[in-house]
């Protein structure tokens, strides 16, 4: 499964500034762009402005001059000579042109010109100021002087007499607009000036408040960077003040509950996945789509994969169409589903595969989870047991059906003669001890199997047990002439073992030998010590064992040639006891043999600890 990496600065594109530089050149910007829009509202909205005040300063320049030039014009004795020095002499010391005209509108002071040639200066009452004067007392207009061949704003006032209803003149005031554009882009400069200044000094307290800032919110930004990768013992700064105070705070609060929170979940997880690692059974989780997203170990080891199942389908994983359609029958229905499966790897295991759907939030589907369980030895006990009752119906059946047969037919026929009633006698004498074997051998082997069963484990000699066992059996080796013999090595160790188990163990290996034995023949009786164990082996000259029957002969009812088994008075159950009887003593039994070559029989028995028989 693919895990998230933690986020480092590395992370971040090298071209991408900080937010201590992204506030600051903001900031710089947004200051420039207000000082760029100041200047450019001043430079529209200065010029009419300072055109008006220069406006309202020459009206009232002509107005505080016009006492002067009312007394000359009322005086008929005062000439063009006095009037035009006045002019000049207030022109001097104001810095304007100041022109003098009568009520007919004749130029009689300029100056800007020698008396001599006010005769030649055009007629100025229909000029558009004298107009206004004459109308209004006061008038003013901006345009081009033909006398002195220069833009000029005008101020005309229009001079009463002292009554106040004749006019005798006008006295107009004017000043060259290069002056005022001068005064504007004086003002304009300056203004930039100080702009520029003010941007300057503002850096360093700018800069100053974007870090105190950024700082706090960089430091949180670095301390999420470090809980996203997993690191939750970087915290964010603490003692601050507000919202950012409040963000930090939050934060610390929510790396905390968020380190909890995982460590809960780690250890869930590592619960979980211990558990599915620990179970028997195997684990399978399939998400919405039917893909594989978790297999625990023992289902691996099950069915030989590896993780390299995870992200693939099941049918592409396991090779089974029963198994896909359990599970898409299974995410299509809220329901458990249940099917019992082989699978293409092992067709002699049996799966039970149980089957559920699993939910999210908001009821939506997140896939399903599926259990194997492996009951294939629960399905060969049951055919053992199907096996075992049908053998021990039909081991059963036939001696009871015999039984039967003659214990009717003495019942119904009375003229059977007296040596037939003791032939018939003597058959049920032997099948009735036949039916005794039987379940004796049955009892035993229940008594073998039984958690409650109890062996009397003692030091015991072997060649004191072989010599017993042979002893009891001499009468039916002596019956078909058969050579008993054993060669047990002087001073063997003493085995640990239940005498009446081991006693039955070599009689039933011996019996076999006997009986399966032609006559004239031998069986011997053999044993070697090992590191840890006496191995005994039971060896005769009978017919031998096919391979094919070499592994199945200590199972119950198994038999060889069952027709001569139970004409031997076999119950098919010698071998199975013997098995049983040694494996509850913790040795091990199997048998060798080959057609027409003899068989022989081996188990191993624990040697008793510190004891030998004597040499």
């Amino acid at each position: 499964m693919m895990t998230a990496q933690p986020l480092t600065e590395d992370h971040r594109p090298p071209s991408r500034l900080t937010l201590f530089w992204r506030w600051s050149l903001g900031l710089v910007l947004l200051i420039a762009l207000l000082l760029v829009v100041i200047n450019i509202l001043l430079s529209l909205l200065l010029p009419p402005l300072l055109e008006e005040r220069t406006l309202e300063d020459l009206t009232r320049q002509a107005i505080l001059a016009s006492p002067t030039y009312q007394e000359l014009l009322q005086n008929p004795a005062a000439s063009a000579s006095d009037i035009n020095h006045l002019a000049r002499h207030l022109s001097a010391r104001t810095a304007l042109r100041i022109t003098i005209i009568n009520r007919d509108g004749a130029v009689i002071g300029e100056s800007d010109k020698p008396p001599a040639s006010l005769a030649s200066i055009q007629n100025h009452l229909q000029r558009p100021e004298i107009q206004q004067a004459l109308r209004g007392g006061t008038g003013h207009a901006t345009r081009r002087s033909t006398t002195v061949d220069v833009d000029l704003l005008y101020a005309a006032v229009r001079v009463d007499d002292p009554s106040g209803t004749t006019p005798l003149g006008y006295v107009r005031v004017a000043l060259p607009l290069d002056q005022i554009d001068h005064m504007i882009h004086r003002v304009q400069r300056a203004i930039a000036i100080a702009s520029t200044v003010v941007g300057l000094l503002a850096l360093a307290p700018l800069f100053y408040l974007t870090r105190r800032i950024t700082k706090p919110i960089d430091e949180m930004r670095r301390m999420a960077m470090a809980v996203a990768g997993g690191d939750f013992r970087r915290q964010a700064p603490r003692d601050l003040d507000g919202e950012i105070g409040d963000l930090s705070d939050a934060l610390n609060a929510m790396s905390h509950q968020l380190s909890a929170r995982i460590g809960e979940l780690d250890a869930e997880r590592a619960e979980l996945a211990a558990t599915l690692s620990n179970m028997v059974e195997g684990v399978l989780v399939v998400d919405a789509g039917g893909t594989i997203r978790m297999a625990n170990r023992p289902l691996m080891e099950q069915f030989r994969v590896n993780t390299e199942i995870i992200g693939h389908t099941v049918i592409e994983s396991f090779r089974s169409s029963k198994l896909q359609d359990l599970v898409e029958q299974t995410l299509a229905h809220d329901t458990t589903m249940t099917g019992e499966l082989t699978f293409p790897h092992d067709p002699s295991r049996v799966f039970e595969v149980n089957a559920a759907r699993l939910r999210q939030a908001h009821a939506t589907i997140g896939g399903a989870v599926l259990v194997f369980h492996d009951i294939t030895r629960i399905r060969q006990l049951e055919n053992i047991r199907k096996d075992f009752v049908a053998n021990v119906s039909h081991e059963l059946r036939t001696p009871l059906s015999i039984i039967k047969g003659y214990i009717e037919t003495l019942l119904e026929d009375h003229d059977v003669d007296e040596e037939t009633v003791r032939e018939f006698h003597l058959k049920i004498q032997k099948h009735s001890r036949r039916l005794e074997a039987l379940i004796g051998d049955l009892l035993t082997i229940s008594t073998l199997e039984s958690p409650d069963r109890k062996l009397e484990l003692a030091a015991i000699s072997l060649p004191q047990a072989v010599d017993n066992a042979l002893e009891e059996l001499a009468p039916q080796a002596q019956q078909k002439e058969i050579q008993m013999t054993a060669a047990i090595p002087a001073g063997l160790s003493a085995v640990r073992a239940d005498s009446a188990r081991l006693h039955q163990v070599l009689v039933n290996l011996l019996d076999n030998g006997i009986k399966y034995s032609a006559p004239q023949g031998e069986v011997r009786v053999t044993a070697v010590e090992t590191n840890d164990a006496i191995e005994v082996c039971v060896a005769d000259k009978g017919p031998g064992i096919a391979a094919n029957d070499l592994e199945r002969i200590f199972e119950r009812f198994y038999r060889v040639d069952k027709a001569r088994s139970r004409a031997l008075g076999g119950t098919g159950l010698g071998l199975s006891i013997v098995k049983h009887i040694v494996q509850a003593q913790g040795g091990r039994v199997w048998a060798e043999s080959q057609p027409d070559q003899g068989s022989r029989f081996f188990f191993t028995l624990r040697k008793a600890p510190n004891v030998r028989d004597p040499v």
